[in-house]
């Protein structure tokens, strides 16, 4: 970042001092290493050792000066010679009103989170500051405190000139995954999820975990997952402890569960691992994380991932004995399920015993009834454990709307389905005709559990959004948790395997790819490299759905439509933005959603001058669509909706 930028913030930033420390760690000591609670200063005034700030490294020999943002992992280590430091704690914050040009460079590169460190060139100037606001920072009186405040500017004055005139410093932006492994590493023997990782991080949780996923190719929750297993080997054959006493340790809160997440992870059990004392050459990697195809956990975006329902034996479903077995039936449910077909059958109450009838098939042709059993058993991989069913599911509720629409692309039906929250119908209209008889079980945000009991599921479907009703849903029937931002085309494949149709959603898959092709030639000749942007006012806002939003992905990837800048410069799904700023999204076009709960909302700004002053409205490039068929029910039928309407719209004349 510019010393320019750097003063812009600075200057239209509210701040206030949070605390002034000074310190001193000898060479006796191992190391100092603490979580920053606030953006701070280190400022070394002498002393040798080693400085990681995120696991960056920072040499000390004599005077230093650090900057770290909160949540910064800080560690002083190797100590040569005594290091005496001041930390000063801060917390600043824009002043209103926001420029957009502001919050464009906040957004880009904090200089309030960046990390970066130089030898000042005057490091007197430096320490007579610092000890002038310890003096006061220690007084009563509110006046000095007063003082502080003013001095703190002084000191940021000088640490700024004194890189300027050095011709700058490396500034690093934080690195979030450097941070997420640390903070993993160092309390993997917490109970924590996700949500709660990314809370103390200050990031989102689809932020970090597609940042995480993008560099160690599996997310933050497995590779946590990797970590505890490693330790706990460690564990069991380095120590005497017990197995509850590993678990603990580890992490979990009941040995049972540790138990199983160590035989998925490494093929065998804690005790046999201390017996051998050895891991199986067959298991994972030793390394935290290994080989990401051989990892048998999906990412969770939940706080207690690593446990399971004990419920007990399904009749219908049952859990994975070990991972040789996964492989084995999986590769046959494959080679079978190429083979099947028919719609009818009547339900198989065989449970994990061989099955007569499945026998007798071996040397007989099939009915309609064991043809359409003639896929199963199959492996369903998901985010809480493998399950294998041994026949079709004929109940099926499914607590995410898009899962209708998946199941109705493959000529079936659920028995029961949340709705939508945002609209006034209980299913959208390109769909109702084939819903009648289907079960409203709530809303997506508020499943009914007693509706969901009352239809005496053989199967429920979730996503890892819901993973806080997973214990009480997975009581009710067999449950399985898919990943929420998964991309429409592999949960379609996941849905061929469970009602045995995967020659069905191949073939909808490779349909939808003829259409999108010849569309997006198409598209790119008529734009000529027009922009489009995806709009929706909510919330006393205007969302922005950017490339990494699964409509998004859509509309840029696979119609291959130009984003504007603005959007493509957010590493997030969507952002929120006033009305004021609308303008500078800049796009030629723009779809906006709209639905039932905001239909007034977004009435009303389309009213507004700044509205009325956007050239795609002069130009009648405004193109309006239902958030409940772009948004909600994403599906092969919605999407291919979706696909036809951005051609008619982009290729017809609007």
């Amino acid at each position: 970042m510019s010393l320019e930028d750097h003063l812009k913030l600075w200057n239209h930033s509210a701040i206030r001092v949070l605390d002034i420390r000074r310190s001193r760690i000898g060479p006796e000591e191992k190391r100092a290493s603490f979580r920053m609670p606030a953006s701070g200063f280190l400022l070394i005034h002498q002393g040798c050792a080693d400085i990681y700030i995120d696991e960056r490294r920072h040499s000390v020999r004599g005077a230093y000066a650090c900057h770290a943002g909160k949540g910064s992992l800080l560690d002083i280590v190797q100590v040569r010679e005594a290091v005496q430091y001041d930390l000063i704690f801060y917390k600043a914050a824009p002043a209103p009103p926001h420029r957009k040009e502001l919050a464009a460079i906040l957004k880009k590169n904090s200089p309030f989170q960046s990390s970066y460190g130089f030898v000042p060139g005057y490091p007197l100037a430096l320490y007579a500051k610092s000890e002038q606001m310890l003096g006061l920072w220690q007084a009563p009186s509110a006046l000095d405190r007063f003082h502080v405040r003013a001095l703190f500017h002084q000191l940021v004055y000088e640490m700024l000139r004194q890189v300027h005139e050095q011709g700058g410093t490396d500034v690093c932006r934080p690195d979030l995954v450097a941070r997420a492994v640390r903070y993993l590493k160092d309390h993997y023997a917490e109970p924590f999820g996700l949500q709660e990782l990314a809370t103390v991080l200050e990031a989102g949780p689809r932020q970090l975990q597609r940042q995480f996923k993008k560099r160690h190719r599996v997310g933050p929750m497995e590779y946590l997952i990797g970590i505890r297993m490693e330790q706990a080997q460690a564990m069991l054959t380095g120590t005497k402890a017990t197995l509850r006493e590993i678990a603990e340790a580890t992490g979990y809160s009941d040995s049972y569960y540790f138990s199983r997440a160590f035989k998925k992870h490494y093929g065998i059990s804690p005790l046999q691992c201390r017996r051998s004392c050895r891991i199986s050459a067959s298991g994972l990697s030793r390394n935290p994380i290994g080989e990401a195809a051989k990892l048998p956990y999906s990412e969770v975006d939940s706080a207690n991932h690593y446990q399971y329902s004990s419920g007990g034996e399904w009749q219908v479903i049952k859990r994975t004995k070990s991972m040789l077995a996964v492989s084995l039936i999986l590769s046959l449910a494959l080679i079978l399920g190429a083979c099947s077909g028919g719609n009818g059958g009547a339900r198989s109450n065989t449970n994990e015993g061989a099955s007569p009838t499945s026998t007798a098939s071996s040397t007989a042709a099939p009915g309609p009834a064991q043809a359409e059993q003639a896929g199963y058993p199959v492996t369903i991989k998901h985010l809480k454990d493998d399950i294998v069913l041994e026949q079709k599911p004929e109940r099926i509720a499914v607590l995410d709307t898009k899962f209708v629409d998946q199941l109705i692309a493959l000529q079936e039906q659920p028995a029961g389905s949340v709705t939508a929250a945002g609209s006034s119908e209980d299913f959208p209209e390109y769909l109702a005709d084939q819903l009648a008889d289907v079960k409203v079980l709530g809303t997506r945000d508020e499943p009914n559990l007693e509706a969901i009991v009352a239809m005496d599921p053989d199967l429920i479907i979730i996503t890892g959004f819901q993973e806080k009703i997973y214990d009480s849903v997975s009581k009710i029937a067999p449950t399985i948790v898919l990943d929420f931002d998964e991309d429409w085309k592999d949960t379609l494949v996941t849905f061929g395997k469970i009602v045995g149709k995967e020659q069905a959603a191949a073939d909808v898959l490779k349909a939808y790819q003829e259409k999108v092709s010849s569309l997006k030639e198409k598209l790119q000749a008529k734009m000529n490299g027009e922009s489009i942007a995806l709009l929706r006012p909510r919330d006393g806002g205007i969302r922005v759905h950017t490339p990494d939003h699964r409509t998004g992905a859509i509309l840029y990837g696979d119609l291959g439509l130009i984003a504007p800048k603005a959007v493509t410069e957010v590493d997030d799904t969507a952002y929120q933005i006033a009305l004021e700023a609308l303008p500078g999204v800049g796009a030629d076009h723009y779809f906006l959603l709209t639905d039932d709960m905001f239909k007034e909302e977004a009435e009303e700004y389309q009213k507004t001058e700044t509205w009325q002053s956007l050239e795609p409205v002069k130009h009648n490039r405004i193109y309006n669509v239902d958030t409940t068929l772009w948004i909600a029910y994403y599906g092969p039928i919605a999407i291919n909706m979706i696909v036809d309407q951005v051609g008619e719209t982009l290729l017809g004349g609007h």
